[in-house]
């Protein structure tokens, strides 16, 4: 038997300073500006609201920032609470196989750093070496969405919590062997259900995770213990949660190497949203837009729309066929694709009661289908008009993708748009300069004091 737990715990422990990769260091800005803008967004959502209710009720003042929530709390309350409104739009980055990564690690992170008076420099190597962790443990399968996620497993509670704890483990500077038990304790809070989306419970995932990361690590340092194999061990992570399934040994290839010859997984960039639901539909959302653009169409002009999908995607995670709630909305395709012939865009507005009133009318015109040739998430649109014309299209590529990457000043555009109204303009560019410059922060306190709102 392989020691997995035991490899992960030195390289945690011991792995070069990922914040001396240029390209590392800039993907992980890139990541915090656009997390922080959809938190302080999220926080006005009814389950960022009561995530921090309970926080509050719990009295758990303390140094961490709530962004958006004019408070600060303990590590891990403020984890919690910043994780939930993260994910709460469905507007955070997803990647490296462990789908909304960025969300379910970043919080748990910051928190600790927060409670240590650590500097921007030792916030970038935590995350690197976290997302590392996190990617790595995907890596058993071809396809991600198989193992935990096809047994009905949400992927953030299942690798990025062992990811936020390793972060945190590496910012209290632990030994292998409270690394260990860190990972050991959070394994036995894996887990997280798919058939919580389209409730407020999907975004508590993330929010589990990160409060997951930093009681694992604190408790570690307290001298709390925990099995020293639990990836691999019978019982463990592997068996139980994995089922057995995927090549356990694979997650530890060429990880002796990583910093020094070979990249850190995170310079593969991430995936940014450009709409505020489920990656799976943002295909079919661009290619509707696009269409109706280059056909110079209007939703009057439209007699039906059909899209087609890949039957995975339809029928494991875009599980409504039409919202009965606007949560819901984020997991229906035809709700999607509908919104975005009628409006011509996908906004956060697209998910209220209003809207979902609105929308209803459009049901009619939408079609969905399932296609075996087209790659996962991929889409084709077809419309046809109403003086008989049709027009289609295959959309295989999207913005915020690794292929066509959003820029600084995208994120940035994104960033102000989600945070206009609920912070000042002056700590905006104030914020936006400090986590531009964020390696050289000497406190993050001169970052989140301008997110408090």
């Amino acid at each position: 038997m392989t020691a997995v737990t035991h490899a992960f715990a030195e390289f945690v422990h011991s792995a070069p300073n990922g914040g001396e990769s240029p390209r590392a260091a800039e993907v992980v800005r890139h990541a915090v500006l656009d997390l922080f803008g959809v938190v302080i967004a999220g926080a006005d959502e009814e389950a960022g609201r009561i995530a921090l209710d309970y926080a509050r009720s719990q009295g758990g003042a303390g140094p961490a920032a709530v962004l958006g929530g004019r408070t600060r709390l303990a590590p891990s309350l403020a984890a919690l609470v910043n994780g939930t409104a993260g994910h709460a739009l469905d507007y955070d980055d997803i990647g490296l196989g462990a789908g909304h990564i960025s969300v379910a690690i970043l919080p748990s992170v910051w928190a600790v750093a927060e409670q240590l008076q650590a500097d921007g420099a030792a916030v970038t190597d935590a995350l690197v070496v976290a997302y590392e962790v996190a990617h790595r443990l995907t890596t058993m399968y071809h396809d991600t969405r198989l193992g935990p996620y096809a047994a009905g497993y949400h992927k953030p509670s299942v690798y990025s919590s062992l990811g936020a704890a390793a972060g945190c483990a590496r910012l209290l500077s632990l030994p292998a062997d409270q690394v260990a038990n860190a990972l050991g304790i959070a394994a036995s809070q894996a887990g997280g259900l798919r058939a919580n989306f389209g409730t407020m419970t999907k975004p508590l995932h993330a929010g589990i995770a990160n409060r997951t990361g930093v009681e694992a690590a604190l408790l570690a340092r307290s001298g709390f213990t925990a099995s020293g194999e639990i990836l691999e061990q019978r019982f463990g992570w592997h068996d139980v949660i994995c089922r057995g399934e995927g090549d356990l040994d694979v997650v530890l290839d060429g990880l002796e190497a990583v910093g020094r010859t070979a990249l850190f997984a995170v310079e593969e960039g991430l995936v940014f949203k450009a709409y505020p639901c489920c990656g799976a539909n943002h295909y079919a959302i661009d290619g509707v837009i696009g269409l109706m653009r280059d056909a110079g169409l209007t939703e009057p002009d439209v007699a039906s729309l059909d899209v087609w999908i890949d039957q995975t995607s339809l029928n494991d995670v875009l599980v409504y066929p039409w919202a009965r709630s606007a949560l819901e909305g984020k997991f229906s395709l035809a709700y999607n694709v509908a919104a975005a012939m009628a409006d011509g865009e996908v906004t956060v507005t697209t998910f209220t009661d209003p809207a979902l009133a609105r929308l209803a009318a459009y049901r009619g015109k939408v079609r969905v289908h399932t296609a075996d040739d087209l790659p996962a998430m991929n889409a084709r649109i077809k419309f046809v008009t109403t003086d008989g014309r049709t027009f289609d299209r295959e959309q295989l590529t999207l913005r915020g993708s690794l292929a066509d990457p959003m820029t600084w000043a995208d994120l940035e555009g994104k960033f102000r748009a989600n945070v206009v109204g609920r912070i000042i303009p002056e700590s905006v560019d104030e914020a936006i300069a400090g986590i531009a410059d964020l390696q050289n922060q000497k406190s993050l306190t001169s970052i989140s004091e301008h997110l408090l709102g």
